[in-house]
This record gives C-alpha cells, sequence and structure tokens, in this order.
C-alpha cells in the first residue's frame, strides 16, 4: 500500500516522508506523544522529516527542540557515539554546535537537540550567496581547518588507528557539510552546524567533492573551490608554526 501511494508523490523527500507515515503509523503517533513529554507538555506545531537513507525518524517540535527517533534498531550504537562527538567538538568548533542530549525510553534511544535558529544555506538565493561567497568559505574553511586539526583525547578511540594523525585534508570531518548548517539571512553568519552522526576521521576530500556538487545544484558556483582554497592558506600557516 505504501508503495503504491508513495508512487505519486513528487520528490524522494515527500515520498520518503509519506512512506514512514504509512508504515510506522503507530510508533509516529507514540514519538509524537514522547516529543511533546519530553519539551514542556503542551501541545506543539510538530514538523515530520526523515534522515538520511530514511534510517531515522525527526520530529521538529515548534521553536524549541528536535528529536530523533530510530527506525531500524534501537539506535543507542549511534546515538552514544553521536553524543561523544558533540560534546568533544563543542569545545573546539568556532562554529555552535546544537546540545544533544540522550533519552532512554524502553529499548529505544532517543536523540534531542537544542533548537537551531537561522535558515539552511539552500534557501537563500543564489544571488545572495554569490555576493557574500568569501564571508561564506571564511567560515566554513575555519570550521574545517579547527576540527581537522584536532584531535581530543576522549574520541580517540573512534579512529581507525589511535596512531592516526591529523594532515592536510584528512583527519576529523563533519562529512556532509553541505546541508547541514543554518545561517543568519542579514548577516550571512553561520549559526550553527547541526547534525554530527556521519562525523569520521579520515580522508575528506570526496566528501567536499559531493558538497562542491550539491552546491553547484543549488547555483552556489565556486564556493567550495574558495573553502578550499582559504582551509589550505589557513594550514599551511598552520605547517610553518608546526
Amino acid at each position: 500500500m505504501a508503495n503504491a501511494v508513495c508512487g505519486t508523490v513528487p520528490g524522494k523527500r515527500r515520498r520518503d516522508i509519506v512512506r514512514i507515515k504509512i508504515k510506522y503509523h503507530k510508533y509516529l503517533r507514540d514519538c509524537k506523544q514522547f516529543a511533546i513529554a519530553h519539551t514542556d507538555g503542551r501541545r506543539h506545531k510538530i514538523k515530520i522529516d526523515v534522515g538520511a537513507r530514511s534510517h531515522n525518524l525527526i520530529l521538529l517540535v515548534d521553536n524549541l527542540c528536535a528529536f530523533k527517533f530510530p527506525l531500524h534498531d534501537s539506535g543507542y550504537a549511534k546515538s552514544t557515539r553521536e553524543k561523544r562527538i558533540v560534546d568533544a567538538f563543542s569545545k573546539i568548533s568556532p562554529i555552535k554546535i546544537p546540545k544533544l542530549d540522550i533519552i532512554q525510553w524502553g529499548d529505544i534511544t532517543v536523540r534531542k537537540y537544542e533548537f537551531a535558529d537561522g535558515v539552511p544555506l539552500k534557501k537563500i538565493s543564489p544571488k545572495k550567496v554569490l555576493a557574500n561567497r568569501d564571508k561564506i568559505a571564511r567560515q566554513i574553511a575555519k570550521f574545517i581547518f579547527d576540527i581537522n586539526i584536532s584531535d581530543p583525547s576522549d574520541i580517540r578511540d573512534l579512529k581507525p588507528t589511535l596512531a592516526k594523525k591529523p594532515a592536510f585534508l584528512y583527519g576529523w570531518f563533519h562529512n556532509d557539510i553541505a546541508d547541514n548548517f543554518t545561517v543568519d539571512p542579514k548577516s550571512m553568519k553561520i549559526k550553527y552546524f547541526i547534525d554530527w552522526e556521519d562525523t569520521k576521521f579520515d580522508d575528506f576530500r570526496l566528501s567536499l567533492n559531493a558538497s562542491k556538487r550539491r552546491w553547484n545544484e543549488y547555483k552556489f558556483f565556486g564556493l567550495m573551490d574558495l573553502v578550499i582554497e582559504k582551509y589550505t592558506d589557513m594550514y599551511k600557516k598552520y605547517s610553518k608554526q608546526s
């Protein structure tokens, strides 16, 4: 039934949301009740979304907070890993990271995120993005650089091996920067970097290229090239001082 209905819905994201609503109807209802109970108990407008690859159900409760519910497992491993990463990089990132709390709900591990205000970059016109390209690129490059050169002791066990050290375009990286930050549309200051679930310690050139393709789809031409240029300048200065 879900596939038949979804076949008439345009857009993959919309189809995914409709499919989740049909397939997980009772679970979705219970998740909404949980979200309200763990906000302030009042009735709020709840927006439904799905995570990448439809692994998670996301409920945005007004401008108060967001909840992430697992769809295919208990969510414990991913939740605790992301919590450790967020806690580690909240002390390092030049851009704010929303606070993440974990709530155990029976055998389900739920993630509750601080609300991240601002708007996603993709919702800002290409003309305005390109007019502020240098400012945006400088902020993102500094964010990538600061995360990249860090080696937080409390998450070293999450690296491929303890002996691995940060290097140029290699080290800790958010791993999906294209759509996962919010911007003040007036000042064009980046306010929050969200969704750290896929963060890892690795070569991140492929991830940068993937984000570049996404930005090109949005007509943000040249933005990633400028980010890499500014990051490279920062890394060269850092290498000389080290």
